[in-house]
């Protein structure tokens, strides 16, 4: 319980640390998918998401297919570590 006042006193909690790493990794992930699309290799094909969704290999495309698909795992992993941590502890 003495670690809950000092962390709002301070402003960072968990959850805001944790979203902000979360970010953070989709922003590094969006910014080397479009680094790979402006190298602009020959034979990079389309990619598809989940079979739903075809990107382009373009910066545009390869960084889209990134955040969607760094997005989606990660996102899926940290939600089920809440719903475990809520029930559990």
């Amino acid at each position: 319980m003495s670690e809950e006042p000092q962390a709002r006193a301070t402003g960072l909690s968990g959850n805001r640390v944790i979203v902000a790493l979360y970010l953070i990794v989709l922003a590094v992930t969006a910014l080397m998918g479009a680094i790979i699309g402006s190298i602009g290799l020959r034979d990079l094909e389309a990619v598809t998401f989940l079979g739903l969704v075809t990107f382009q290999p373009t910066p545009l495309g390869l960084a889209a297919f990134g955040v969607a698909t760094i997005g989606t795992f990660l996102g899926t992993l940290l939600l089920l570590v809440v719903v475990v941590s809520r029930r559990y502890v």
